[in-house]
């Protein structure tokens, strides 16, 4: 539930021509990672399911510096974003269905309008 989002969009942003190895091991390690001191406290081993979003963030840029690493990403304007740019960068590109409904609402008042 975790990594496989990140590592697909890893994959799409990235332009990886293949999936490697090492890629799917940056998905767990940046897993791991996640796990903030709270979560670590009570011995969980996945983080909260509320921080998914903020979650596969890590797990994507780690997956795409996995990717970088491996020479198979496409997108060369990626490898010189700082780790905070790169956060960013997958933040606007990432799937959300609360600002689908606000173009959806727009779409149509634009619509009705015509």
């Amino acid at each position: 539930m975790y990594v496989f989002p990140g590592i697909g969009l890893a994959a799409i942003l990235s332009k990886a021509i293949s999936i490697t190895q090492s890629m799917i091991y940056a998905s767990a390690e940046s897993l791991a990672a996640s796990i903030n001191e709270t979560e670590r406290s009570n011995d969980w081993l996945y983080p909260d399911i509320t921080r998914i979003r903020e979650v596969s963030v890590t797990v994507t840029r780690g997956v795409i510096r996995a990717a970088q690493e491996a020479g198979v990403d496409r997108a060369p304007e990626l490898r010189n974003l700082n780790d905070e740019e790169l956060d960013e960068y997958i933040r606007q590109r990432m799937y959300d269905p609360r600002r689908e409904i606000t173009l959806m609402e727009e779409h149509i008042k634009k619509m009705s309008k015509q």
